[in-house]
């Protein structure tokens, strides 16, 4: 229960959905959820180094039901360098959360309690459960 209620904590505060289109150059583009990582990116570029140093952990984000049914995997590496966020279908992380897009926005957004979500199925968690209450710690903090 801690776990889900630390989750909630991750999310962005200003974030707005990802403008429709119909042509994408980026296949995570046109995800609801893409600012959010946009997001992760923008606090990793400002705070990477230090993060790196208390997180020691990659996750991975596996993103259901995306544009035209897609699914999409998002990796938060928070081991290696100053931190990085990349959309690797193939990816792999040490914690890995699987949730749909919709619901992901909605979680990350505040609109959805972290917590309610976890526990009614919508949120999935796998790996290194301990690694997901540090996810607090990567919450983008500038203005999205």
């Amino acid at each position: 229960m801690a776990l889900a209620m630390k989750l909630q904590q991750i999310r962005p505060k200003q974030i707005q959905p990802a403008a429709a289109s119909s042509e994408s150059s980026e296949a995570w583009a046109d995800f609801k959820c893409a600012p959010v990582f946009k997001g992760i990116e923008e606090e990793l570029t400002k705070n990477g180094a230090s993060l790196v140093k208390k997180m020691k952990a990659v996750y991975c984000f596996k993103v259901k039901n995306g544009p035209g049914g897609k699914n999409g995997v998002w990796v938060v590496d928070v081991k290696n360098g100053s931190g990085a966020v990349r959309f690797d279908p193939k990816g792999k992380g040490d914690c890995t959360l699987t949730m749909d897009d919709g619901d992901m926005l909605k979680m990350m957004t505040g609109k959805l309690n972290a917590q309610q979500a976890f526990f009614q199925g919508k949120l999935k968690i796998a790996g290194n459960m301990a690694l997901a209450m540090k996810l607090q710690e990567i919450k983008p903090k500038a203005k999205l």
